[in-house]
């Protein structure tokens, strides 16, 4: 007998394929080989003794049964999610679990200045954290496998809500070898996105992967003035991203807080718009659930915070 979490597993698989119609987009996506992701598909097909994926259809498809078996495989996992959160709810806020989840990078930032301060508190509650993209955890507090995401804007979930934790600037940065590098130029303001466009013409830009909240955001108001970066290099990570820039490798736009890990001295700085581009940090929930005392701790406890986070 399969186990409940293997399931859960092939449900991204079966979403991932549905989603883009290809096998083999869907292992670049889930980071595994197309050699590997078709394998487990077919040992699943021949353990059920069905035909999950119609292969003759470009782009491919679910068959019948596999409809059936993905609808019925998310009802399931939803009430198998739903028992354990109602078990949760009957416990006080000093004692039960308290599942986050965040991507690694911010993971790396704030969770250490939020879980030693709520430990002190609710020193009796087992906390939980998964480290993932902004896409995944959304999906997650959607099915009710997730209690809490804190994570940065845009939510592209309309059944998810949000509160705001700490707002900053979004920056473009420019390394020295830019041809509109000046020397021990202090940080300036841009009034409008489009006057980014001369910045990015014609010279490389690293960007954070899609699946990062903060890229998402700016991929959208880029878009939006007609702008399309020369992309040379993406990351998951903000941090590489900001020492990429401060090493010459290429421009990029980035959250003012990162700054502080480069020389400022290789680079010129370019505050944005707040009002069209900023870094918003929040913490997020299925807006369905029942808060449990838990949640509300530790969304105090954040709002309590709040701007240091980002600091």
């Amino acid at each position: 007998m399969r186990s409940f979490e293997a399931d859960q597993n092939f449900i991204k698989i079966l979403e991932a394929v549905v989603r883009f119609g290809s096998v083999s987009k869907a292992a670049e996506y889930l980071f595994i080989s197309q050699p590997s992701l078709s394998k487990k598909i077919k040992q699943q097909e021949d353990s059920l003794g069905v035909t999950l994926i119609d292969r003759r259809h470009h782009p491919i498809r679910l068959t019948e049964a596999g409809e059936f078996y993905l609808s019925n495989l998310k009802r399931l996992t939803t009430q198998y999610a739903a028992v354990y959160r109602d078990l949760q709810r009957m416990s006080s806020s000093n004692h039960g679990q308290l599942s986050i989840g965040v991507t690694q990078s911010l993971g790396q930032k704030i969770l250490p200045l939020l879980l030693p301060q709520y430990h002190n508190v609710y020193e009796d509650v087992k906390l939980t954290i998964y480290e993932d993209t902004s896409e995944n955890h959304e999906n997650r507090l959607i099915r009710e496998n997730l209690d809490l995401y804190v994570g940065i804007l845009p939510i592209y979930q309309p059944d998810i809500h949000y509160e705001t934790l700490a707002t900053e600037p979004a920056c473009l940065v420019i390394p020295y070898r830019h041809p509109k590098f000046v020397a021990g130029q202090a940080m300036k303001k841009i009034k409008t996105i489009g006057q980014i466009e001369p910045f990015l013409r014609e010279f490389p830009y690293i960007s954070a992967k899609e699946n990062v909240g903060f890229q998402r955001q700016v991929t959208t108001t880029l878009a939006g003035q007609g702008i399309i970066p020369d992309n040379i290099l993406q990351s998951n990570s903000l941090p590489t991203i900001a020492k990429l820039v401060e090493r010459g490798l290429g421009a990029s736009i980035m959250p003012q807080s990162v700054l502080s890990l480069i020389d400022t001295e290789a680079v010129n700085i370019y505050q944005l718009p707040a009002d069209k581009l900023s870094y918003t940090l929040v913490v997020a929930y299925k807006d369905t659930v029942d808060l449990t005392s838990q949640m509300k701790a530790f969304i105090r406890l954040a709002k309590g915070i709040g701007p240091a986070l980002l600091k």
